[in-house]
């Protein structure tokens, strides 16, 4: 199964650009399936998210203040989450490349109780996922495989 990335111009802009993971040219992105599958339950929370992540696109870029860092297990492996509202749990997993660019996955809810992402199934996929994919995007940079281009804006094979 061969990944490709998607860039989203729905919510990119002149400060930040969006991109998610397809795997499969029939099942969607990573992150169109973050949206179906939370779409009913927590709906005010996705628009807050996608509202979220349009600021970034066009007024804001991609600033640490939006993301929770550090989520991966490697060091500087980029992996963080996105979240609504700091107190509210639905979480939507992400690679941030720079301020400029991030990639995003998909993710789920974090119930009140959950201490961590490692003690929920779904999140701890989520995230392996995740560190997974920044893995061989980081490594294809390093190698010269894909290119951040001169505007820091967009990812180039």
């Amino acid at each position: 199964m061969k990944a490709r990335l998607v860039y989203l111009t729905q919510i990119s802009g002149e400060m930040a650009s969006f991109y998610t993971i397809a795997t499969n040219e029939k099942e969607g992105t990573f992150f169109e399936h973050f949206l179906k599958e939370h779409i009913s339950e927590f709906e005010c929370e996705l628009l807050d998210i996608i509202a979220r992540l349009k600021s970034m696109g066009t007024k804001h870029g991609a600033a640490y203040s939006f993301f929770k860092v550090d989520e991966g297990l490697e060091i500087d492996d980029r992996v963080c989450a996105i979240y609504d509202k700091p107190n509210v749990n639905l979480r939507l997993y992400c690679i941030r490349l720079s301020k400029q660019i991030v990639i995003l996955g998909n993710g789920g809810y974090k119930a009140k109780n959950t201490r961590a992402w490692q003690d929920n199934i779904r999140l701890s996929r989520e995230v392996h996922e995740m560190m997974r994919y920044s893995a061989i995007i980081r490594e294809k940079i390093k190698t010269n495989k894909l290119f951040i281009s001169t505007n820091k804006l967009t990812l180039e094979v």
